[in-house]
């Protein structure tokens, strides 16, 4: 099997194949002068056969899979791989390719499974899911209806078990003196320092992270966005405050909770295509933009989220701006762990505003 590091997507294979030092042309891509991996030479100097042949391996030819597994999941090697994973950039063509001739060389692979359609038994069991499954046998979409118009305190629709050790692994620590910012449309007098502080819990609004009547001080990195992130008008005044942490403080990173690679660990792969759908609906439904016309209704799945987070003992959540893919905010549950050192008012100039045809 010869291929290069443009076939792959996935950064751990890609890294592989690029300290092997080995360069030449992909008769896969047909790229020139490239990262080549070839089974012959490179074998014994890379892990790029046991990546693949763990995800190879999961899968099953038709014809040893259940009767009652959904006719519409079986397909064709490649095809499933290509919905499946981000592991390779070419095409179906190409795909099957390197699957071929790496299933040729394996002496464990069954070549059944590029010769027959093929599918994953896991995915549709429903004591594998039970285990392994954030959501169980349900899935975000399924479980945010049901926040929305059944029941918002109690739920069967999610693993809380899996989720604690899904978001236990973002864990990070923000070191003290840390300075974070918050910004507030006001007139021109502006606001005090004691009214930049987070809304008192009777008067809260409902956020991304809190529930109506829940206070939570929302900080952001940088400065500049937090004139985005409260939608300020051009000729607006806007009272601009300084945060400074006053301790350490111990938060989740939902910016970081989508893994790139399968990978990363060595841990279930299966588990591992289950949830990462649906943590990666986690943080698009943290970074969405929220308009005016949204109902306060959207918030309920990241706030249950944060709240679950609240529960663990943490002191708020972090997630990238949804104005600004460089800044993140923070969603910090007790106010006290930071001062407010500083604040002052500004005119808003002329905006930038940019179209998209929908």
């Amino acid at each position: 099997m010869v291929c290069c590091i443009n076939c792959f997507n996935d950064t751990e294979i890609r890294a592989a194949i690029e300290m092997i030092g080995h360069r030449g042309n992909c008769p896969v891509c047909k790229k020139t002068n490239t990262w080549i991996y070839d089974s012959v030479e490179d074998a014994d100097k890379t892990n790029v056969e046991e990546m693949l042949d763990s995800i190879l391996e999961l899968y099953v030819p038709e014809s040893e899979l259940s009767k009652m597994y959904p006719e519409e999941e079986k397909a064709l090697i490649e095809d499933r791989l290509l919905k499946d994973w981000s592991i390779f950039s070419g095409s179906a063509f190409e795909v099957r390719q390197i699957v071929s001739e790496r299933v040729t060389d394996s002496l464990d692979l069954d070549s059944r499974i590029v010769i027959e359609r093929v599918g994953i038994p896991q995915l549709f069991d429903e004591v594998y899911l039970r285990d392994n499954s954030i959501m169980g046998k349900y899935s975000w979409d399924v479980f945010k209806k049901y926040l929305r118009n059944e029941n918002r305190f109690h739920s069967k629709y999610i693993n809380l078990e899996m989720l604690e050790s899904v978001l236990r692994e973002t864990e990070i620590v923000i070191s003290m003196a840390t300075k974070f910012y918050r910004a507030r449309v006001s007139d021109k007098k502006g606001y005090s320092r004691k009214q930049m502080w987070a809304p008192p819990d009777d008067v809260a609004s409902p956020g991304r992270a809190n529930s109506k009547g829940q206070s939570c001080l929302y900080l952001c990195s940088h400065k500049k966005t937090t004139v985005k992130e409260i939608r300020a008008h051009a000729f607006d005044y806007v009272t601009i405050a300084t945060f400074k942490l006053n301790r350490d403080i111990r938060v989740l990173d939902l910016s970081s909770i989508v893994h790139s690679s399968p990978f990363y660990s060595g841990k279930d792969k299966v588990a591992y295509l289950l949830n990462e759908s649906s943590l990666r609906q986690i943080q698009n439904d943290l970074a969405k933009p929220m308009s005016r016309w949204d109902s306060d209704l959207d918030y309920l799945p990241t706030q249950y989220i944060s709240d679950f987070a609240k529960f663990l003992g943490y002191d708020g959540v972090k997630y990238i701006s949804t104005f600004d893919n460089t800044s993140y905010n923070i969603a910090l549950f007790v106010s006290s762990a930071c001062d407010c050192i500083y604040h002052r008012n500004f005119l808003i100039g002329d905006l930038e505003y940019k179209m998209t045809a929908i």
